[in-house]
């Protein structure tokens, strides 16, 4: 039994050297993949966070601020964007002017028609996207090397 624990201990340890080996090495070696496997997992939160706009700024389009009962879900869609906007300080920086934006628009319902929606959802919509394809630029590395 004694020499039993001794070859178990014998082969945990070298598997521990062996596996701590291949570590340094992938620290070293492989630096760069490494670190864009945690960029990943970092930018994940925001992606979705993104692509949750994108379907909010699609449901505005479904409602028409004439009609009493639509505009109310219209000021509900924009608050729920605004209060995301300020949650997140990536989109916050980014999408200040917008957050003016929502809070003219939703602070006075005369002040909401549906040509000013339009236009706002458009601009969000690019601001949005722009964001987007600036997230997966740096996720592939476009603008960080």
């Amino acid at each position: 039994m004694d020499l039993w624990i001794k070859f178990v201990s014998f082969a945990a340890n070298f598997f521990s050297i062996i596996t701590s080996g291949i570590v340094i090495y992938l620290f070293i070696f492989k630096r760069k993949s490494i670190k864009s496997v945690f960029r990943l997992l970092v930018n994940y939160s925001y992606q979705l966070t993104l692509s949750e706009l994108k379907e909010k700024i699609e449901k505005l389009n479904d409602y028409n601020v004439k009609n009493s009962d639509e505009c109310e879900q219209v000021i509900n869609i924009l608050n729920d964007i605004m209060g995301q906007i300020k949650g997140n300080n990536k989109l916050n920086k980014h999408l200040s002017p917008t957050l003016a934006s929502i809070e003219k628009l939703t602070s006075d319902k005369r002040r909401l028609t549906e040509p000013r929606k339009r236009a706002f959802v458009s601009e969000l919509r690019e601001r949005v996207r722009h964001l987007n394809v600036e997230n997966i630029d740096n996720l592939v590395g476009e603008n960080n090397e």
